[in-house]
C-alpha cells in the first residue's frame, strides 16, 4: 500500500489541475488543449509510478546493476523488444500535445523538453524506489525512447496541422 501513496497524492495534484484548468478563462478549445495535456500527464504518471510491472510475451535478459531497492540499466540498446518500441508510443501523445499547447516554441527547445521528459520519469521512478520501493527499474533505453516518442509526437502535429481540414489545430 505505501508504494501507492506517491501516485494518490500525484493524482490528487491533477485533479486539482484540472479543476483550475476548467474555470479558467479562455476559449473552449484552449480549455480542451488544456485538459487534453493534464490528462495525458496523469496517464502518463500512471504508467510510470505506479507499482506495477507490464509485460507484453517477452522475457527479458539484461544487464543491471542493482543500486540498493533500484534495478539500473546503464548499458542502451541491449534488447529492442516489444516493450522497447511501445516506450517509443508512450510518448509520442506527449509531444504532440505541447506542440499543440505551445505551438511558437523553437525545435531546440522541443529537442530538450523530449530530453528532460525521458530524465524526469526516470529520475521520478528512481527516488520513489529509494523511498518507497515502487519496483520499477530506471533504464537509459527508456530514457532515449520516451525522447524519440516526445519529438515524433511534436514533429506528428507539425505535419497534421498542415493537412486539409486540420488547419484548426493552429489556433
Amino acid at each position: 500500500m505505501l508504494a501507492w501513496i506517491p501516485f494518490i497524492i500525484i493524482s490528487l495534484l491533477f485533479i486539482v489541475l484540472l479543476y483550475a484548468c476548467a474555470k479558467s478563462a479562455g476559449s473552449n478549445l484552449q480549455r480542451v488543449k488544456q485538459l487534453s495535456l493534464i490528462g495525458f500527464l496523469w496517464v502518463l504518471t500512471a504508467f510510470c509510478y505506479t507499482p506495477t510491472s507490464y509485460n507484453f510475451g517477452t522475457q527479458l535478459v539484461l544487464h543491471y546493476i542493482q543500486w540498493g531497492p533500484v534495478k539500473l540499466n546503464i548499458i542502451p540498446f541491449q534488447q529492442l523488444s516489444i516493450e522497447f518500441w511501445l516506450n517509443v508510443l508512450l510518448t509520442v501523445p506527449l509531444g504532440g500535445l505541447i506542440a499543440w499547447n505551445f505551438m511558437d516554441l523553437p525545435w531546440r527547445r522541443f529537442i530538450w523538453l523530449g530530453f528532460l521528459t525521458g530524465l524526469t520519469l526516470e529520475l521520478g521512478q528512481f527516488v520513489l524506489d529509494w523511498l518507497v520501493n515502487i519496483d520499477r527499474w530506471v533504464d537509459i533505453d527508456d530514457l532515449i525512447t520516451n525522447w524519440v516518442g516526445f519529438i515524433l509526437g511534436a514533429i506528428g502535429y507539425k505535419i497534421a496541422k498542415r493537412l486539409p481540414g486540420l488547419q484548426w489545430l493552429q489556433r
